[in-house]
Order: structure tokens, then sequence, then C-alpha cells
């Protein structure tokens, strides 16, 4: 069947040269990013992210409540929100120009900056602190182009504490919507096994497991007459209306005070963000070892358009839904036209009130199981992004203590309360500046360069001394398995050439590391350029350049050249 052409408009967008890395399909998902599952399908998988995007349309009814908007000014306030994270949507789906990752990351309001919100009540409009999200998004399109310098800022151990802190946080906000009855708590309880029968038989229904669940148990809580949560504002909700933007006033604006927590809940959300998109990237590509920059770098930089373009319009900030991606995950679905589908839905109900507020009042035990459901798939996507990389101590304090500040202020311990200010208590903020902080301080007592003896038939020390390695670069363990085992097969070889020692030299670049083995003696020949196990039993000239192409196969650079006092030296590169 053929690939239905693109929509016109798309056709139209100029065709930048990505550089983005080759990928390949992993096995196990049923549609990639550039597939096109059917139309009823992908309606249902949208109407599902939608389920889970509505659970957070909460957090900007309480900041325009906190603000004293009206009901339907409240309503309006949500409408704008809806609308501005259903364009982040479209502007980090775009597969084509200068913006966008091409990933189906979906937006939700994101709960950051709830706290700054809160915090400027007191003394700011919700039109000042508009024009602050305005300003801090147009920081953020300057900082995402320096995401080179962000990767050393936030590595990928760090980016998995933020994900892992992220599901965390979503933890008291599920079972604090339990309810305080036995029939609030069961209707939760219930609706959560049915979305974990439905997932763990398998079958067509599976990846609709969250939608199926929602269903049941909101059609539930009407059959034992437990109601709708929050359905006084349904009667004066009208079905048709643009929401009002709220233009930013820069004259009650003072820099001095907004500002500064502003830009550290920025930093907060480029971690986070850079934490879901290095997650959907490591489950869409099968053969991923590491992050590939330039997507990710238009990923943030959408996301930091989409800010600037919230304030702007005066509604809640948008940023990726961590949730959303790992329900897209869960699905094994990575389909892009899910995300488009559900930014146009999204845009549509932005338009309806009514229908926003319905949206609202879905019962808070079944909003409880949803969260349940995908908090447990962002704590796993956590622990795979820190566990992914070798972890020596100076990384250990530095994933422990952002894991144990983030849960410290998630459990409101009073010296937290006392040290951090309102703006910061909240595990994300705390825990991933705490773990960027102390990255950032630590790694310059980090050496980029080593050098160890490598004497033949010391495996052990040999083994030991790269996995040292490994753990002070927090190189990724597969990375440094590779190149332990080239330095195995090169010591043989030498030893049966009779050669005491080699010299290694091993240099960390970010992405690469570099590799150097010098010896005295005669040149290695070249590895063998077709491998065969013939070689094993043929002449001593065979036998080594099978060896050495056992020992550089999974390098990307082999070198050989000679040294000025008559020895040898071999160069490997390895990619990390």
């Amino acid at each position: 069947m053929s690939t239905p052409a693109p929509p016109a408009w798309l056709a139209r967008l100029p065709r930048f040269a990505r550089g983005d890395r080759a990928t390949q399909r992993p096995a196990h998902i049923e549609h990639g990013v550039e597939d096109r599952p059917g139309a009823a399908q992908t309606a249902a998988l949208a109407a599902q992210q939608i389920g889970i995007q509505s659970i957070y349309l909460i957090l900007p009814g309480l900041v325009g409540a906190q603000f004293g908007l009206l009901p339907l000014e409240v309503l309006n306030f949500v409408g704008l929100s809806v609308a501005a994270i259903a364009i982040a949507g479209l502007l980090q789906a775009l597969p084509r120009g200068p913006i966008g990752s091409g990933y189906p990351i979906a937006s939700i309001p994101t709960p950051v900056f709830v706290a700054v919100y809160l915090a400027a009540t007191p003394g700011a409009s919700l039109a000042a602190v508009g024009a602050a999200a305005l300003l801090t998004g147009l920081i953020g399109v300057v900082l995402a182009g320096t995401l080179r310098r962000l990767q050393k800022v936030v590595p990928t151990e760090v980016a998995g504490v933020v994900v892992l802190l992220i599901g965390v946080s979503l933890l008291p906000r599920a079972f604090g919507a339990m309810g305080t009855t036995g029939e609030q708590s069961a209707l939760a309880a219930v609706t959560l096994v049915v979305m974990m029968g439905v997932a763990l038989k398998g079958g067509p229904l599976a990846r609709f497991a969250v939608l199926v669940g929602a269903a049941a148990g909101t059609l539930t809580a009407l059959a034992y007459g437990l109601g709708l949560a929050d359905a006084s504002v349904l009667d004066a909700a009208p079905w048709f209306a643009v929401p009002r933007p709220m233009l930013p006033a820069f004259g009650g604006f003072d820099a001095a005070v907004l500002l500064p927590p502003f830009i550290v809940a920025l930093l907060a959300c480029f971690a986070s963000w850079t934490g879901d998109l290095v997650a959907f990237q490591r489950a869409a590509d099968g053969g991923w070892r590491r992050p590939d920059t330039p997507p990710i770098r238009r990923g943030l930089l959408a996301h930091s358009l989409a800010l600037g373009l919230a304030g702007l319009a005066g509604a809640m900030p948008p940023g990726s839904s961590s949730a959303c991606v790992g329900l897209t995950i869960s699905t094994r679905i990575l389909a892009r036209r899910v995300a488009l589908w559900g930014s146009g839905a999204l845009l549509v109900l932005a338009c309806c009130p009514k229908l926003l507020a319905v949206a609202l009042a879905i019962p808070d035990p079944v909003k409880a199981a949803m969260l349940l459901y995908v908090c447990c798939f962002m704590i796993a996507a956590g622990c795979q992004l820190m566990g992914s990389r070798m972890l020596d101590t100076r990384r250990t304090f530095t994933v422990g203590l952002g894991i144990a500040i983030g849960l410290a202020t998630l459990l409101e311990v009073p010296v937290m309360q006392r040290m951090l200010p309102p703006m910061l208590m909240a595990p994300v903020t705390a825990g991933a500046l705490a773990a960027i902080l102390l990255n950032l301080l630590t790694a310059p007592l980090v050496a980029q360069r080593a050098s160890f003896a490598m004497t033949p038939g010391a495996n052990q020390a040999l083994m030991d001394e790269v996995e040292a390695l490994g753990g002070a670069w927090g190189a990724r363990r597969e990375t440094m398995a590779h190149i332990g085992h080239a330095l195995l097969e090169l010591s043989e070889l030498l030893a049966e050439r009779g050669v005491a020692e080699a010299r290694v030299q091993a240099h960390y670049a970010t992405d690469r590391i570099l590799v150097t083995a010098a010896w005295a003696g005669a040149a290695l020949p070249r590895p063998a350029a077709r491998p065969s196990a013939e070689d094993l039993e043929g002449p001593a000239a065979a036998q080594e350049a099978f060896a050495l192409w056992l020992a550089t196969r999974q390098a990307e650079t082999v070198d050989q050249r000679p040294l000025p006092d008559g020895g040898q030296e071999l160069r490997l590169t390895f990619a990390d």
C-alpha cells in the first residue's frame, strides 16, 4: 500500500540540511515516526493522549484562580493554555525546517512554572508574568543554539534524574486524586486494574489501555453516582468561543524580581525537555548509542519558541509531557501523525469551553489511575537513562544527591523549606538544579586524558583500568566493553610477538574516545578486509590480520603509524 503524500503546506517548507544521524527501526515497534497508521487507530491514540493531557489542565485553572480570575475567565485562560500546548506539539513535530525535532512529543501546561507563577501572585499581574514568560522564551531560543555546551551541563545521566523525578513528582498528585472515601479509592483501583489488564493481555486493545480504562472508570463512576469533578461550570460555559488573548504588560514588569526565578525554571525545563527528547530518541532508534544533537537542538528551540508565544498570548507556558512520551513508548506506535492529529483536536477543543469543562470534569479517581499508569513508564525510562552510562563516585553523587534533594522537596523536609526559595520547592526544579550544579562543579576534577601500561597476561588489571575510566567519564557501558575487548585482543597479539609491555593513552571527547597503544617492535598487518575462519589455520600474517580485525571491528577509525624511536603506534576511535 502506498504512503499518502504529505500535506501541501508541509511540502512547501524549505528542505534544510538537518544532518540527523541515520536511525535503525527497532524490532519491537509497530509504527515508526514516519509511518502513517490508519485513521481510526490514529484518532483513538490521539484521544488517549488528550486524555492524559487533560489531567494537567487543572494547573492553569489553579493559576488563574490564584490570580483572582472569575470562573469563565479561568476557562478562557485554560483555553489559551490548550491552544499553546497544541501549537507546541505542531512546532515540535515539524519534519522540515530549522524548528522542531520531528518527533511526536506532546505538550502540557508545564508544572515546572507553576511555582514561579504562584510565587509572583502577591505583587504582579498575570499580564506582567506573561511578559516575563515571553522574555524567558526568547532567552531559551538563544540557549537552544548552544546545545553542544548544554550536553556537558545536562549529560544523559542528569537527564535520567530529571525524567525519574518527573515521574515521582506525579505520584502525590495521583494518590491525592484518589479521594478520601473507600468508594473513590476503589474506583481508582478498578480503573488501574483495567488498564493493566488490557495492557498485559496484549492484542489490538493493548495500545489503548489508558483510553479503555478511563472510559470504564468514568462509566463506573456515573453508574454508582460518584459524579463528575468540577461540573458546576458546565451550564455557564458556551459551546463556542475563541480564547481571548491577554497581552503582556511590560509597564508593570520588574525584571530584577521576576526574571531570575523564570530563568531558573527555564534551566530545569531544558533538563526536562532534553530528557524527554532523549527518551523518545532512544525508543525510536534500534541502533541508539548516544544522543543525536541536531534534533534535540531543534526540539529545544521549538519548546522555547512555544514558551515565548504562550507568554505573548497570556497562556500558561507549555512543556513536553513526560507522561505522554511514556504512553507513546508503551503503545509501540511512535508515528508523528498521532501528534499532529492530537494537536489539531486540541485547537478545536480550545475554542469549545463547554467541552473543556467536560474534560476537566473527569472523575478525580480516574485521573489518578491514568497518572499512576504513565508514572510507571516514566520512572522506568529515567532509570534506563541513568543506567545507560557507567557511574563512578563523582557521577554517583551527582545522580544520588539530585534524586535525594528532589525527594526531600517532595516530602517537604523542613531543612529544604528553610534553605530553598518557594520557586525552587519542586522536585524537578530542585533535583535538576542540584544534579546540574554538582556535575559542573565536579567536572574539573576528572582528567580527560589517561595513560597506563598494558602488560600481556594481566587481563583483569587491564579491564579494571578500562572500567575505572568509563566510570570517571560517564561513558556508555557498551563503549567501554568494546575498548576493553580491543585492548585484550591487542595484548594477546603483542604477547605472541614477545612484546613485554605497551603504553596505552586514552582521551575522552564527550561523544568519542580516542585510544592509542604504543609498543617497541615491528608493525602489525592491516586488519583483514574479508575475515574468514580459514585465516586461523593459515600463515602467521593471516592469523594476525584476523586477530587485528577482531580487535578493531567496533572502532570507528583504525590508524597505525611508526614512531620516531622505531616503535609502532595504533590509534582507535570509538563513538560513545
